[in-house]
């Protein structure tokens, strides 16, 4: 089974970039952050910080993260390092000629400086290299903060998803950003 596993997604590679991601350093608002892939050892802490961005709710569990960091479709998880402690992350999946961004979060604390930015444009530098048109979101109808960001960085509105959210119900607004015009 592994080597079907490992052919495939040799194959795959043939069609899609979806080579390791380097880790780097990199200066975002003065300051020196790690990022790198996201691997499973990592799931304790992304896990953490759903728990502090979603008020003790968590959107994703360990099962989610281990089947879509075990996908053989093409992705890109990504997290974000101050001081060897994880303080972000995001993650993408290729569907046809669409990267959906899954998932993404960064530690209140450290929102506002510029990181959540960074880390969609690295997806976008992974969709282009992907022959993408579309990087799509949902976000929470309620979540004004992160719907201004990401129309700064050029997503628009498209649909808003009744119900959504299983947890309590709220609707999401779908956000698409085209590829093209960035």
């Amino acid at each position: 089974m592994l080597k079907k596993f490992n052919l495939f997604h040799s194959i795959l590679g043939i069609f899609f970039k979806n080579r390791p991601y380097d880790e780097k350093m990199v200066e975002i608002s003065e300051q020196e952050y790690a990022v790198r892939a996201i691997v499973l050892d990592d799931i304790k802490d992304l896990l953490s910080i759903e728990r502090e961005v979603y008020a003790g709710e968590l959107p994703w569990t360990k099962t989610a993260f281990l089947v879509e960091l075990q996908s053989p479709d093409p992705h890109l998880y990504l997290l974000i390092q101050k001081n060897n402690q994880t303080i972000g992350f995001i993650g993408c999946r290729i569907f046809g000629s669409d990267a959906h961004i899954t998932n993404v979060a960064v530690l209140t604390k450290e929102q506002g400086k510029g990181i959540g930015s960074f880390l969609i444009r690295e997806i976008q530098q992974f969709a282009k290299a992907n022959n993408c048109e579309t990087i799509s979101l949902e976000v929470r109808l309620s979540n004004k903060n992160a719907q201004r960001v990401y129309r700064q960085l050029g997503f628009l509105s498209n649909t808003i998803k009744p119900n959504y959210y299983t947890e309590d119900k709220e609707d999401a607004l779908e956000m698409i950003l085209y590829l093209k015009e960035v």
